[in-house]
């Protein structure tokens, strides 16, 4: 295995693809570009993936991705909630 030529993959960290694509997703929809969704960002986001979502539904969802109740969601608290098991 030593003698092996190291490719890309060897380099990317487990996870990296889907925090990229993941990345992608709230930066497109981060509309004013402040790093952060406010809940009207997230309900825009979260009717493109179910147009029959509820505002109820997207207000429980804010508030559980908002782990430090400042009322935005950053990126970080966005990928934990996406990436929980």
């Amino acid at each position: 295995m030593a003698d092996r030529d190291r490719t890309t993959l060897d380099y990317v960290q487990p996870g990296a693809e889907e925090r990229g694509r993941l990345r992608e997703d709230f930066d497109f929809n981060d509309l004013n570009k402040d790093g952060r969704l406010t809940l009207g960002e997230f309900m825009r986001y979260m009717r493109e993936v179910d147009e029959n979502i509820t505002t109820e539904e997207c207000e429980i969802g804010f508030d559980e991705m908002d782990t430090d109740h400042d009322g935005a969601i950053e990126f970080d608290e966005f990928f934990a909630w996406w990436t929980q098991k």
